[in-house]
């Protein structure tokens, strides 16, 4: 599980803590713990009872469906969004399970506290909703992804979307659990990844891999990416003049 944190100074990067008005934030923030995970730490099992809402500062964390044994990433959580979207919906349990795929931090709340802020500000439920669309939009493309797309399309999508997510070129992730949450053989990661090397758009380390050519990964990679990206895109909030807080895909996209 995640290990708690002394408290920080440091700027709140999650996304939609930034994008809270300053006094719902000052609000929030003495009921805010910083945590950090390390890789398989599981932040909410399917089933259960959501204990905590954490707003993700770093790393990355993916949503399962299916058993412990026979499963399939539907979405991943970078500083975009938070894991918990049941309670802001309403809903006591979650349906899928959570685990980190990239260590990190986040900031962590109890359930309790945020429902009863919440309540008190209701507007802060309103902004935590404008992340559901965009994460419904990649629970949707993934399965059709999975469905209809080569395992070198949906291999580039999974890239870029991570990339988006953790802002770093290197990403420490595994051939195991990159098949894992794609869903297919290691064996076909691995010739998709070497594919990938020999055309000079990625770089293999040991237990990571490096985007070098992200132009060129964007031209392999199927329309499922751009339509996640363009939905979390308009996941961000906009001024009385239409001009959004963030930079829009200059945001939005990779560092590579």
């Amino acid at each position: 599980m995640a290990n708690d944190l002394q408290a920080s100074s440091s700027p709140v990067r999650n996304r939609v803590l930034t994008q809270l008005a300053p006094d719902d934030l000052e609000a929030l923030k003495p009921l805010l713990r910083p945590v950090e995970f390390r890789g398989r730490a599981v932040l909410q099992e399917a089933n259960r009872r959501v204990e905590y809402v954490h707003f993700i500062e770093d790393g990355l964390v993916s949503h399962l469906s299916g058993t412990r044994t026979d499963f399939v990433e539907t979405a991943m959580v970078g500083y975009f969004g938070y894991v918990g979207v049941p309670l802001v919906l309403g809903a006591e349990v979650s349906s899928q399970r959570s685990v980190v795929c990239m260590p990190g931090t986040a900031l962590r709340i109890e359930a309790d506290d945020l429902a009863r802020v919440m309540a008190d500000r209701p507007q802060i439920r309103e902004e935590m909703l404008r992340y559901v669309p965009a994460l419904i939009a990649q629970n949707t493309q993934s399965v059709l992804c999975a469905a209809k797309h080569e395992i070198n399309q949906r291999l580039a999508r999974w890239l870029l979307l991570a990339n988006d997510r953790i802002q770093s070129d290197v990403l420490y992730i595994t051939h195991e659990l990159l098949a894992a949450s794609m869903g297919v053989r290691r064996a076909s990661i691995t010739n998709a990844l070497l594919q990938l090397e020999a055309d000079g758009v990625v770089e293999k380390r040991r237990g990571a891999v490096r985007i070098v050519d992200r132009p060129a990964l964007e031209n392999r990679t199927c329309d499922c990416y751009h339509v996640v990206r363009d939905a979390y895109d308009r996941s961000v909030v906009s001024d009385c003049d239409g001009h959004h807080h963030d930079a829009g895909h200059g945001m939005i996209a990779g560092t590579a």
